[in-house]
């Protein structure tokens, strides 16, 4: 009896072991942390181009009036046991739009760079996609999405590649020209400010060519 207790503490012991050996050191969706500066604030936008001459962060607009703000989105990548998970490699940690409509060159939303020694990452740059979708944004980590506080963010995103393959053509400008004065179209307002006009013509001109690496 007493052996048979012992056996089975020992076994439970190396259990707990090997979960622990399987998760630290790995993110965790949960212990993980995501910041937005407009983080449940109003509504933003992203402007994109496949070549990455698109918008940074900081120029993201406010929804339905067009006005320029940070959104500029901090990580700090932890195992399960709350630790820093350094040197954590940036094409492993990306940007999706909830709905899918948004659609990235490859690598295109990776993070700016590999966590540092405090498991921090930043995306500040401009990302490299196309599409569009008026929904939310998902920060990706490990092929997981995480769940901390916040997130996803309410971030939408537009491209002068409507199509979303990866190049901005005269596909592209026949859809923009097709909803340009007709009832409002999120695809076709560059500038987020709610109205269809010169402004995002000339932004979808200055698109023309514009594809993935």
């Amino acid at each position: 009896m007493v052996l048979r207790k012992i056996t089975g503490l020992f076994v439970c012991a190396l259990i707990l072991g090997s979960v622990a050996f399987a998760t630290a050191g790995i993110p965790d969706p949960l212990e993980s942390l995501a910041t937005m500066p407009n983080g449940g604030g109003s509504p933003l936008a992203l402007f994109n181009l496949p070549n990455g001459n698109g918008n940074g962060f900081m120029n993201a607009q406010v929804v339905g009036v067009g006005t320029e703000v940070d959104a500029t989105i901090d990580l700090t990548v932890n195992d399960a046991f709350g630790v820093p998970v350094t040197n954590f490699p940036a094409e492993d940690m990306w940007l999706e739009s909830t709905g899918g409509g948004m659609v990235p060159c490859i690598g295109g939303t990776a993070a700016d760079q590999d966590t540092d020694d405090l498991g921090y990452t930043t995306w500040a740059n401009p990302l490299r996609a196309g599409g569009y979708d008026a929904g939310t944004c998902e920060v990706m980590v490990n092929g997981n999405p995480l769940i901390s506080a916040g997130v996803p963010f309410a971030l939408a995103f537009n491209s002068s590649d409507i199509t979303g393959d990866g190049v901005v053509n005269l596909a592209d400008v026949g859809l923009f020209s097709g909803v340009l004065f007709g009832a409002y179209d999120f695809s076709a307002d560059f500038f987020a400010d709610g109205t269809m006009n010169l402004a995002d013509v000339g932004r979808m001109a200055l698109g023309l060519g514009a594809a993935c690496p």
